[in-house]
């Protein structure tokens, strides 16, 4: 499993990944038609947050995505987010896994805590997220409309930076 940053190249390969219309349920976005439309969702990201988008492989082949969310209010911490798996690889543990990859790197950098986020009626990635350790912080209205049009209530989850981490020597 890896994770390469997000570039207009991996259009093609990340529309396959996500072709099953599973892996949108929950996205409170519209499905893209094409790669192109895809490309351009990926580029664009939300308006307010700055945001760093991934794509995740299992042997060099795209399987999903995620994204880092910084958000200028709140510079102690970051929001991983945005996720989306091929349903093949869904219980695989690709996803724990690109997780754990970026919760090291992010509090290497420095974070302070980590934010998750997901659809109440997820249970799937939600208990993918405790897999992690984090603490379910209960759901709360968002401001993420579902592509029905309702707007959504999320589940939030908060990890800590474990006490006594310490960045790798010489950074």
């Amino acid at each position: 499993m890896s994770l390469r940053e997000y570039c207009s190249g991996d259009a093609e390969g990340l529309f396959a990944a996500l072709r099953d219309e599973r892996a949108w349920e929950h996205i409170p976005r519209r499905i893209p038609r094409d790669c192109t439309e895809l490309d351009s969702d990926m580029q664009a990201g939300p308006a307010a947050v700055p945001r760093l988008a991934f794509t995740v492989r299992r042997g060099g082949e795209i399987v999903g995505r995620t994204s880092i969310f910084y958000d200028p209010s709140a510079p102690a911490g970051v929001e991983i987010g945005a996720t989306q798996f091929d349903p093949s690889v869904w219980g695989t543990g690709v996803n724990t896994r690109a997780k754990r990859v970026l919760v090291r790197a992010l509090f290497d950098q420095g974070a302070e805590w980590i934010q998750f986020r997901t659809d109440e009626r997820n249970a799937r990635s939600a208990a993918a997220i405790r897999k992690l350790g984090a603490a379910d912080l209960g759901v709360r209205q968002d401001d993420l409309v579902r592509r029905e049009g309702t707007v959504r209530r999320s589940r939030f989850f908060r990890l800590e930076r474990p006490t006594g981490f310490r960045r790798p020597p010489g950074e």
